[in-house]
């Protein structure tokens, strides 16, 4: 048999079995105990989804949300300030996640911002209206203002929630592979599109 290079040490070493992965008995019981905390991961992570409630999944769903918006807005100024962002920012919605949960997962109420003003200053709704009213036009801006009267009930059940979570995913893996910077019009084009894609509001 072909020489092998141990699993755990990584010395060269002559099996004895066509199945053998380790040169060594030491290396042996290391192995073995690599492979149990491994198959204690995948169960712990089986065991989690488990316990996941619908709370939970929203979670997750904004997590995609969010991440959307940081791709889409890349390189684009805090909505409520209008300051140059660092890598470290938020996407502020303009209608808070708490109060509003009907429309949380909407791109349209969701823009690049500060942590500063997102989470120090309350989001800075005001502000950030202008901001979305100067950046992107009053059509836009009467838009957002319309979300909250428009979407009443999201209705969404936790097979509803992990599809969303699969599609924006998959979204956020285009992004990510596109790597652009867009201009405003396209930037509200991309939350339109992608909102009819994820299919929450229609």
């Amino acid at each position: 048999m072909k020489q092998k290079a141990c699993k755990i040490c990584k010395d060269k070493f002559d099996p004895l079995r066509p199945l053998q992965m380790v040169c060594s008995p030491k290396c042996g019981m290391e192995y073995t105990k690599q492979q149990k905390t491994k198959q204690w991961q995948k169960e712990k992570k089986v065991i989690k989804e488990k316990l996941k409630s619908k709370s939970d999944y929203k979670e997750d769903l904004q997590k995609e949300i969010n991440r959307i918006i940081k791709y889409i807005d890349k390189n684009v100024n805090c909505i409520s300030s209008n300051r140059p962002l660092s890598d470290k920012r938020n996407s502020g919605h303009i209608y808070a996640v708490g109060g509003n949960d009907t429309i949380r997962f909407n791109l349209n109420n969701i823009y690049n911002q500060s942590i500063s003003d997102n989470k120090d200053k309350g989001g800075c709704p005001l502000e950030a209206m202008q901001g979305i009213k100067n950046t992107y036009g009053i059509e836009q801006y009467e838009l957002v203002l319309s979300l909250k009267a428009k979407y009443t009930y999201l209705g969404l059940t936790i097979d509803d929630l992990k599809e969303k979570i699969v599609i924006a995913r998959q979204i956020v893996k285009e992004l990510t592979k596109a790597d652009l910077t867009y201009p405003s019009l396209v930037r509200i084009e991309l939350r339109k599109k992608y909102n009819e894609r994820i299919g929450i509001y229609k």
